[in-house]
């Protein structure tokens, strides 16, 4: 077996939410946070966001992936497609395990400042706000905000491995948003940075390149 690390830093251009359960007075939907009270951007977020751009760019160059989120629609036994071999599904494990994501910086406080908004909920049928539906949101400050998240995982061989890295990084070139109340404007991508490392070795970007090639048939994409 040999051990995958992958290191994501997620660079926010807007404000970003992703719904806690915690609770504040004033505030309906509160920012995600650890057993300490920081800030985090959950695993299930970075890994969901992943698996979706992944499914998304795969299908459109006519690779087999199954269709989640629904059991019945993916994949049965040992034969996997690419996306669950590397994500999961509800009857196989994640390969790679994904750490929540934290702030950045050296100034603690600045980082874990945040501001509240207010919202008003939209019928998208009828086009017109709901009556009596005003509602106040937790978010970062507005400024750019650099997330650090990890991801950790055991493959058969240094191949699957690759692959595995190779997916994780093409899924992160296209993401565009995370997070929630994307449509209002939070949790805008500037870019996100992968770099993984096979049992310490840092994987060559252009390793992970010719993957991409492999899977899209040969023409270069995801250059950017």
């Amino acid at each position: 077996m040999v051990r995958l690390q992958i290191m994501l830093c997620l660079t926010m251009e807007t404000a970003f939410h992703t719904t806690g359960n915690a609770r504040r007075f004033g505030v309906d939907k509160v920012l995600a946070r650890d057993a300490g009270g920081r800030l985090v951007l959950p695993a299930t977020s970075i890994k969901g966001f992943l698996r979706e751009k992944a499914e998304l760019l795969l299908r459109s160059w006519g690779q087999s992936v199954c269709v989640g989120p629904e059991p019945g629609q993916m994949c049965k036994g040992q034969n996997l497609c690419r996306i669950c071999r590397v994500f999961g599904n509800p009857r196989q494990p994640s390969t790679l395990r994904f750490e929540d994501g934290r702030p950045g910086g050296k100034d603690v406080e600045e980082r874990e400042r945040t501001d509240v908004r207010s919202g008003v909920s939209i019928s998208r049928h009828r086009r017109a706000t709901y009556a009596q539906r005003l509602f106040f949101i937790e978010t970062t400050m507005p400024q750019p905000i650099q997330w650090q998240a990890s991801a950790t995982g055991y493959f058969p061989d240094a191949d699957q491995a690759r692959e595995a890295a190779a997916l994780i990084a093409l899924a992160a070139a296209w993401g565009v948003a995370i997070g929630g109340a994307k449509s209002r404007g939070l949790g805008w991508l500037k870019a996100i940075q992968v770099r993984a490392a096979i049992d310490g070795q840092e994987v060559p970007p252009k390793d992970l390149q010719d993957i991409w090639l492999q899977w899209q048939g040969g023409n270069r994409v995801g250059d950017h």
